[in-house]
């Protein structure tokens, strides 16, 4: 993808749940950014605005309109850029034109250019992109992540929002396995995506990856193949404790270089998907939730001293020990093989330093590896500072320098 300058306000992604299975046919799809309205900054800010669209359709491209709303002084200072999850741009206006806001649709099938018509009325249109949206057509799907990218790179004086993008697609559905790298992220957390760590156990969101009816794998090690679902991290079968049609749950072998990257692959019922490629880190730590969306914020899956779970009706005594299972904290020794049963001697320890904070306050982290029993998890147990604050308190765990996902508390008694 070509990003012009080093830094990007954040975005909002729209993830659209309740897919069903599709028969190839014809479809047209709607899919809107419901984020906040996004800042468009002064020059001397250097940054690129970016709003993200997640589109969960899978479908072979024909036709791809934009809808956006942009409220900004003069438009000469804006380049605005639309990208696929494939990181094919295209064009929808450089430089164009010397008028207030952008509100209008782009769509290949109008009559002229926004940049030669230059409507001052809102909603005038719809208008011809400075390049055709066609570009996306030649794309192998609309699965993924979208971005539309804005920048001022001519006004320090001028600034802006970004009120509203919307995408319209045409295209014919595909029922073949389909997966994208940035859908890709810690099962724990549902975050750091496009990246993965040496035995981390990630979750694949796609499409047609696995049998309709979901499938976990039976207790023991876990197994290569489930569900008739097989997902190969470069070429090699991984471990895999979940599967549907839209979600593979897999353990990332430990073995795998940080530093570079690596091909991922899902067969489900002899057909092959795409291949994702995904940055390997040394970590990327999150920690399981009761949460089910995107971020993990929430009360952490933790078990106190008396062995019941951590809750508001449970909560955890001053000086004692909680229990916190965990994904992403990297590598381990003594080795142990993904999938297989970590055991209770010897011990399984990550490799790196491995720190906690409960309510702000530094709290001992007395064991840090893999959980006895269960392939996949770590454990990080942690003593409760008698320092820390009473009530619902914000947790997080540093593997290695690194946090897990801001917004997962515990109860303190």
């Amino acid at each position: 993808m070509h990003i012009l300058k080093s830094t990007a306000v954040a975005a909002s992604v729209l993830l659209v749940t309740g897919l069903t299975a599709f028969a190839q046919q014809t479809a047209t799809v709607t899919y809107a950014y419901n984020g906040l309205p996004l800042l468009i900054p002064v020059d001397s800010a250097d940054v690129i605005s970016i709003a993200t669209i997640t589109v969960p359709r899978a479908l072979k491209m024909t036709k791809v309109t934009a809808q956006l709303q942009i409220q900004y002084p003069n438009t000469g200072d804006l380049n605005v850029y639309l990208y696929s999850p494939q990181g094919t741009r295209t064009k929808l206006l450089e430089h164009n034109c010397s008028i207030a806001n952008v509100d209008t649709t782009f769509d290949d099938a109008a009559p002229s250019t926004w940049a030669s018509f230059c409507p001052t009325e809102a909603g005038r249109g719809p208008f011809k992109a400075n390049e055709p949206l066609s570009n996306f057509n030649s794309d192998d799907t609309s699965f993924g992540v979208w971005r539309l990218a804005i920048e001022n790179d001519s006004s320090d004086s001028r600034a802006g929002w970004l009120n509203g993008f919307t995408l319209n697609i045409t295209g014919t559905t595909q029922v073949t396995p389909t997966i994208n790298a940035m859908l890709i992220g810690n099962t724990a957390s549902l975050s750091n995506t496009g990246t993965v760590a040496p035995g981390e156990m990630v979750s694949i969101v796609g499409l047609a990856i696995g049998p309709a009816t979901p499938v976990s794998a039976p207790s023991g090690a876990l197994p290569t193949t489930l569900g008739g679902t097989m997902v190969n991290f470069n070429g090699t079968a991984a471990p895999i404790a979940y599967v549907s049609q839209y979600r593979a749950d897999v353990q990332v072998p430990f073995n795998v270089t940080p530093g570079g990257t690596m091909s991922v692959q899902v067969v489900a019922n002899g057909q092959s998907s795409n291949t994702a490629t995904v940055s390997v880190l040394n970590v990327a730590p999150g920690v399981y939730t009761a949460s089910t969306t995107i971020g993990g914020a929430g009360p952490t899956k933790a078990v106190n001293q008396t062995g019941t779970l951590n809750s508001v009706l449970n909560p955890a005594t001053k000086g004692s020990v909680i229990a916190v299972y965990a994904s992403g904290l990297g590598a381990v020794n003594p080795a142990v093989a993904a999938g297989a049963v970590p055991p209770t001697s010897p011990l399984s320890r990550v490799s790196g330093d491995v720190g906690a904070f409960i309510g702000g306050v530094a709290a001992m982290v007395q064991f840090a590896g893999l959980a006895p029993g269960s392939p996949g998890v770590y454990q990080v147990n942690i003593m409760v500072p008698a320092t820390a604050p009473s009530g619902v308190q914000p947790l997080q765990i540093y593997s290695s320098g690194v946090p897990t996902q801001a917004g997962a508390t515990i109860v303190i008694q």
